[in-house]
């Protein structure tokens, strides 16, 4: 924060506890698809022990987590804080406020739904059209092709964000 960095989250490595509820994956698949939990776990953390109020100039990027799990999440979060933010009197706004100004998502992988209009409904119920930073996730196998990887249907302001803008101010460039 000193030095006006962004910081970087991605799901991976060697941890050393299991980094399901139900313990190690058996495959791949069990842990790609997991990958999810894991970063809504460590976002719900990240905000509830009070991480941007005591550096409330932290910027922080999720890389590779996919992001349509985070509507729902920010609703459950807010919803829950309501009744129980006494135990966690360091958070002096609402929690999707945190998200929304001190996180950012790379757009692959995305599960998206079959139908557009869904991912679009998805990409409005964020709350913010600043979340959403392009991404290819080349060279992993699932990667989308650039000119796959953007939503259909997208407003040629929210594409430009996407594609340029949101990254440009969020790394300050």
């Amino acid at each position: 924060m000193r030095n006006n960095l962004v910081s970087s989250l991605q799901f991976g490595g060697s941890p050393g506890n299991a980094p399901t509820a139900s313990g190690w994956p058996s495959y791949y698949l069990e842990e790609y698809v997991g990958m999810a939990q894991v970063f809504q776990t460590q976002v719900l953390n990240l905000v509830v022990e009070g991480v941007f109020d005591r550096f409330p100039d932290l910027r922080l990027a999720l890389v590779e987590g996919g992001w349509t799990w985070l509507p729902s999440l920010m609703w459950r979060i807010d919803k829950d804080w309501k009744g129980l933010r006494r135990e966690v009197p360091w958070n002096t706004r609402v929690p999707s406020a945190y998200i929304r100004e001190q996180m950012r998502l790379s757009l692959q992988p995305m599960d998206a739904p079959a139908e557009p209009k869904h991912l679009l409904q998805i990409i409005e119920h964020l709350g913010s059209e600043d979340l959403l930073m392009f991404s290819t996730d080349y060279p992993h196998w699932h990667f989308a092709e650039p000119e796959q990887a953007l939503p259909v249907g997208l407003s040629p302001d929210l594409r430009r964000k996407i594609l340029r803008d949101n990254a440009r101010a969020w790394y300050r460039l």
